[in-house]
């Protein structure tokens, strides 16, 4: 049986280069040469704090780029060669810092000739992420992408709090491509102009002692808005959004929340899946929701299209670009993973996303 390099964590606090043997698709999946693999915070917390692990070893990583090298039965719209991504969310096999790995059809996308696989590697799970809160947990309908069908709320304010965020910047891109044009964000100031040319309509400085009040200031009628997407989700994020929601709002919390003000944590206790009761600063009346990205799938449509269809017809037709890359190709590949780690640990990720050259 031939292997390949997979870098794995293979117990808590422990990163290291293993070798695992390298699967045959079955019916519905692709073997996949991994190009490029992203990291993100939660990649951190599952080394240093065991979060969501029930056993080891667990390769990290959940976004791809790469090319197709086998294809299983029952596949025909893909072939060996082919270029594109995938959301790697599931189990070892699947997983991104490592040489190859199996997917089912249902993760997989196509890819533009003209897209970098560096900048591909950016791409899958934030995108995944954005589209499945903005279009099903938020309650905003699906979008034609179309400028002579505007939504039927084009002038609806939506908040994406922490646009420096990889998750919160497709957000905003998605947000204008379906028309909607009244899409507020916050941001460090040395984002503000990359995020306004995302398409966003005002970005303000999350750091302002006055937030609340140019927000309201921008929005007009009560100064509160409705639809929030929290890209950040700590207890300080919460309680500035919970000052500017109007009490019949919506706000999708993107998950895990953190406590403290950053997106690392210390502690496995640290990372909660939903608002504790206790200290909650929400109104009864605001609906909130905790984003668990891995139930797009749950929804039929979007796991026969989302990975398959819409995103590759977004990038095809240029509606969507990839996040600014860190790209990590230095050294060995366990090395490159641990310098992503560490990025993430030292809170020196901003308005980018982290892609790990493969070794092949």
């Amino acid at each position: 049986m031939s292997t390949h390099t997979a870098i794995a964590i293979t117990g808590i606090g422990k990163v290291e280069e293993i070798q695992l043997p390298t699967p045959t698709p079955g019916p519905g999946e692709v073997l996949i040469k991994i190009a490029y693999g992203a990291l993100i915070p939660p990649d951190a917390y599952m080394v240093d704090l065991g979060f969501f692990i029930q056993e080891y070893p667990v390769v990290l990583g959940f976004s791809i780029s790469g090319t197709i090298a086998q294809v299983g039965e029952g596949i025909d719209d893909l072939k060996v060669g082919d270029r594109i991504i995938a959301y790697s969310y599931l189990d070892r096999k699947s997983k991104a810092t490592q040489q190859y790995c199996v997917q089912p059809r249902t993760v997989v996308g196509k890819i533009p000739d003209s897209l970098p696989l560096e900048g591909a590697g950016s791409i899958p799970d934030n995108l995944v992420t954005a589209f499945y809160t903005v279009f099903n947990q938020l309650g905003l309908p699906s979008p034609s992408f179309s400028p002579t069908s505007p939504p039927a709320k084009a002038d609806e304010p939506i908040l994406v709090y922490g646009a420096g965020s990889s998750a919160a910047q497709y957000a905003i891109q998605l947000l204008h491509a379906a028309g909607y044009n009244k899409v507020v964000a916050t941001a460090s100031p040395h984002n503000h102009e990359a995020v306004k040319a995302l398409g966003a309509n005002a970005v303000f400085d999350y750091r302002s002692p006055t937030l609340t009040q140019d927000i309201a200031k921008f929005v007009g009628g009560n100064g509160k808005i409705k639809l929030v997407v929290d890209a950040i989700s700590n207890e300080v994020t919460l309680k500035i959004v919970s000052d500017i929601v109007d009490e019949e709002g919506v706000v999708a919390l993107l998950l895990p929340i953190k406590k403290g003000n950053t997106l690392s944590a210390d502690k496995k206790e640290d990372l909660l899946l939903e608002v504790p009761t206790e200290g909650n600063p929400f109104a009864p009346s605001v609906k909130i929701i905790g984003v668990r990205t891995f139930f797009y799938q749950q929804d039929e449509y979007l796991k026969e299209n989302l990975m398959p269809k819409i995103i590759p017809d977004l990038l095809e037709k240029n509606i969507v670009q990839p996040n600014r890359v860190r790209l990590l190709d230095q050294g060995s590949l366990l090395e490159r993973v641990e310098e992503g780690l560490d990025l993430f640990r030292e809170n020196k990720v901003s308005g980018e996303k982290v892609v790990v050259k493969i070794d092949h």
